[in-house]
């Protein structure tokens, strides 16, 4: 039997404050029985608790937080015993209320009801919003990264197609297009000449079939299929090169437009097109996904397709791709609460594109800006007062915008909206399992000094000429860059302006 002394109305509030501290505490204090029963239950929530708040620990720096998302089953796990911590105070502070209502005035039995049920919610929906955050957050990750190990691109031996190394002068000539500083009339070189990488002279007539073997290779690729523009169009490719060692980083930019873009011999894109691929780069994506069996076994077809491209035109292995359709790239921003970017002259918008959260004004101006998603994406594709080129620079400095507004209080901030942006706006071959990795590459590159101490190529005029360009010459400027260390088989010395990230943006 229950006892029938008058309770006071706030009794149910007080016990369930007490309950959602531990449950089965509020039963001791107002003296309720089934004391046996709540001991139970208090033991079984003190048990959960206890591997909640011990993964939730090992999960408070990078390292850790990776490896707990790596390990899906660890992270259901965290997130279904959220939801039982949250069960137990549930039916703990529900049965005291019930047991020490007023029961013979119905007013007052009604309000502390009502005010057990307020403090109730209030202590049980934290933890219900963090289990729904780690449902989203492992259904975000799932969609993102692969389930199976991914298939590296590896590139075959390239020869010389009519471009002539001519060592009396140290310069690539013929009609591919390659121009060093040292070739062109004075006052037309725009970019950085310092510092520089020389490929040593030998006598060989071609590069090793691999450069960067023992690098992890990641191609980033910006697929622009926002509303308004047909299929998904790669008009961004930049290959990020890191020595898992030494965090050594270089990245090299692949325009939207190079044409001839080669496959490795051997393999049924090759035998599709021994030539070259016909149309320009960012047509492959979309081309090659209509016609899945040029690449069998692949999950995205068009998108190792890229990858076997870009090997085969740099030389070097590419072990995974990471694409971020443009559209979701808007939500990103928005969700790390903007980015903050100097603008080095005034740029004009592309406009209003289909699905703009806002007008775009006319033109970006120049200076510091702070930039929200939808500006943030004109200011990448714009390109009306200059070229592709131009813009694929303004594409990697808004890349690096972005890295460094993912600080930890940014995340943490917009969690959630990030979770669903991310999720809907980056796919990567990346197995989730390999997360762990990810983040020792990510510690050895910020040990190496980050993004100040990235190295650019931009295979672009005046380097390269997107009609007209040679395999070697192509070679030899990215193992300059990739391995400045390292001497490369070329029949000349090239100069190759190796441009830092930091100094670009």
């Amino acid at each position: 039997m229950e006892p029938d002394a008058p309770r006071h109305v706030l009794a149910p509030a007080a016990g369930a404050l007490a309950s959602m501290l531990l449950p089965g505490s509020g039963h001791l204090v107002m003296r309720v029985r089934r004391v046996w029963s709540m001991a139970l239950l208090a033991t079984v929530d003190a048990a959960v608790s206890a591997v909640v708040v011990a993964v939730l620990v090992s999960a408070t720096n990078r390292a850790g937080l990776a490896d707990l998302l790596a390990d899906q089953q660890s992270f259901v796990g965290l997130g279904l015993g959220l939801v039982a911590m949250a069960c137990t105070r549930l039916w703990a502070a529900a049965d005291l209320a019930w047991r020490t209502r007023p029961r013979h005035r119905r007013g007052p039995a009604v309000a502390s009801l009502v005010g057990a049920a307020l403090v109730t919610a209030i202590g049980v929906a934290p933890l219900v919003v963090a289990a729904d955050t780690i449902r989203r957050t492992d259904r975000a990750v799932d969609d993102v990264f692969a389930d199976h190990d991914a298939m590296t691109a590896v590139p075959t031996e390239a020869r010389p197609s009519h471009a002539v190394y001519d060592p009396a002068d140290g310069t690539v000539d013929g009609t591919a297009g390659v121009t060093t500083p040292a070739t062109m009339p004075p006052g037309e070189w725009t970019g950085p000449v310092a510092p520089t990488t020389t490929v040593a002279p030998t006598t060989t007539t071609t590069l090793p079939p691999i450069i960067a073997e023992d690098r992890v290779n990641v191609l980033l690729l910006g697929g622009d299929a926002g509303p308004g523009r047909w299929s998904l169009r790669t008009d961004s490719m930049v290959v990020v090169s890191i020595n898992p060692i030494s965090g050594d980083t270089a990245m090299i930019s692949v325009p939207r437009n190079l044409t001839r873009i080669p496959f490795p011999a051997g393999t049924p894109l090759h035998d599709a097109y021994p030539d070259g691929f016909p149309e320009i780069a960012n047509a492959v994506y979309p081309l090659v996904r209509l016609h899945p069996e040029l690449v069998p076994g692949a999950d995205d077809a068009g998108a190792q397709a890229i990858k076997m491209g870009i090997a085969q035109l740099l030389g070097m292995p590419i072990h995974y791709y990471v694409l971020v359709n443009m559209a979701g790239f808007v939500d990103v921003v928005d969700a790390l609460g903007g980015i903050d970017l100097h603008v080095p002259k005034t740029v004009p918008s592309p406009g209003n594109p289909p699905g703009s959260k806002h007008d775009v004004p006319p033109t970006i101006e120049a200076g510091d800006q702070h930039m929200d998603g939808t500006i943030a994406l004109a200011y990448a594709r714009s390109r009306k007062a200059d070229s592709d080129y131009q813009r694929m620079g303004r594409q990697r400095c808004v890349l690096a915008a972005i890295a460094r507004a993912a600080t930890p209080t940014a995340v943490a901030t917009g969690i959630t909206s990030l979770v669903d942006a991310f999720g809907g706006a980056v796919r990567t071959d990346i197995p989730r399992d390999r997360l762990v990795e990810m983040n020792a590459l990510l510690t050895a590159f910020s040990t190496a000094g980050g993004l100040n101490a990235v190295r650019t190529l931009h295979l672009a005029p005046p380097l390269v000429d997107p009609a007209r360009w040679d395999p070697l010459a192509v070679r030899a400027m990215v193992a300059a860059v990739v391995e400045p260390a390292a001497p490369a088989a070329t029949s000349a010395p090239v100069d190759v302006p190796a441009t830092v990230l930091a100094d670009a943006c």
